[in-house]
């Protein structure tokens, strides 16, 4: 008698089978076909002995073993691709003990993936809710007590646009994605990028992005003769993801045409109406950008993204504040100096971006000082920093004359 097909979205046996490893068994306590059964009648399902161990375990390929090194081994072997691995465990003599399914993202992996989602820092409110949702049903998992947490985070990032999503529908395309994607397929074309870059505007107590152009900001309310176009038209060198936040490296005409500044950092988030231009671009090979072949590199140079040229900096660090430069700069740093019993401090010598930093060093300056380097007095690093520390001192200093 031929099979019978289940129709498009029903669950076959195979599928309620794989709910119940997943729900119930674990490999410190997997589950017979007694219970499987059990589990399955309590859903109102009759699914016999036989369709577990002879059906479902040949068509899910299941794996046997006896120990746990030899379940080790098992595991060592399986191919990164494979979704989902069912287990079975026997005595020597051969009687199964039971049965559990390992799955190539754990709920430990998939929580990481959700709080990376819900805490993202370019997708919208209604963006993140539907990605979560569909990363839950591709990774087959089901929203629990340890997740309910989920449910806490009211709100983004603002972002334009979000008010304009229908959130019912089942899929939703992140439009800062939908930008990388495009940017990405203009740099293997050979094409410049035309888009709007925006700033946020505060206005009758609320947020929105508006274009920025040659001018400064372009309101909606700007009278229609007053508006000027604001696009920019830009060769996309390379994209770069940084604190949470997707960066294009590229550069404009003006940029082109000057020796000084190879590259301009745009944040994407922060643009709008990105189309594919025809004109050609200029590559990063052809203006000499060779340091952007190791984004590593220079994520580490550029610990904010800000454009300017790469120097050697010393910098004195209290000791137990060290944990901080690791973070920051993973092991790309030279120790050059020391106190008596490493206790106290350490200098340690940087290759950075003095402009990108100016702000990690304001953000540690209680724990970290710039020490003088190639440069004395006026023209040094240093002097940049402690003038730039008195500027903002000042602001607190008034309240008290």
């Amino acid at each position: 008698m031929a099979r019978i097909e289940k129709e498009f979205g029903q669950r076959s046996n195979d599928d309620i089978i794989r709910e119940i490893l997943r729900e119930y068994a674990s490999r410190e306590h997997p589950i017979g076909t007694k219970e499987i059964t059990r589990y399955a009648k309590s859903r109102g399902l009759d699914i016999k002995r036989t369709a577990i161990d002879v059906g479902f375990a040949y068509r899910m390929g299941a794996r046997v073993y006896e120990t746990e090194e030899e379940c080790d081994k098992i595991i060592r072997e399986c191919q990164v691709t494979e979704r989902e691995i069912v287990f079975i465990k026997k005595v020597p003599e051969g009687r199964t003990i039971g049965y559990w399914m390992m799955e190539t993202i754990s709920d430990t992996e998939w929580m990481f993936l959700m709080d990376s989602v819900l805490n993202s820092k370019i997708l919208t409110k209604k963006e993140a809710d539907n990605l979560a949702n569909r990363i839950t049903f591709l990774a087959g998992k089901r929203f629990s007590d340890m997740t309910n947490y989920r449910q806490r985070m009211g709100n983004q990032p603002y972002f334009v646009g979000d008010v304009d999503i229908d959130e019912k529908v089942s899929y939703i395309e992140s439009r800062v994605l939908k930008q990388v994607r495009l940017i990405r397929q203009a740099i293997i074309q050979g094409k410049k990028v035309k888009f709007n870059l925006g700033v946020y505007d505060y206005r009758n107590q609320n947020v929105r992005l508006v274009p920025y152009g040659r001018h400064g900001k372009v309101l909606p309310e700007t009278p229609e003769k007053y508006r000027e176009d604001v696009h920019r038209i830009c060769s996309p060198f390379d994209i770069i993801f940084s604190n949470g936040r997707y960066y294009m490296l590229g550069a404009d005409l003006e940029t082109e045409r000057r020796a000084d500044l190879k590259y301009r950092l745009y944040r994407i988030d922060l643009m709008t109406d990105v189309t594919i231009n025809r004109a050609k671009a200029v590559t990063k090979e052809e203006v000499g950008l060779s340091e952007l072949n190791d984004l590593f590199e220079y994520r580490m140079e550029n610990p904010y993204m800000f454009t300017g040229k790469v120097e050697t900096v010393i910098i004195r660090i209290d000791a137990d504040q060290f944990t901080q430069v690791v973070d920051w700069f993973s092991d790309c740093f030279k120790v050059v100096g020391y106190d008596v019993d490493e206790s106290k401090y350490y200098d340690i010598e940087l290759k950075v971006n003095l402009n990108s930093f100016t702000f990690w060093v304001l953000q540690y300056s209680g724990c970290v000082e710039v020490l003088d380097i190639g440069k004395k007095g006026e023209k040094s690093y240093r002097y940049r920093i402690k003038e730039t520390l008195e500027k903002a001192l000042e602001k607190y200093e008034e309240d008290e004359k």
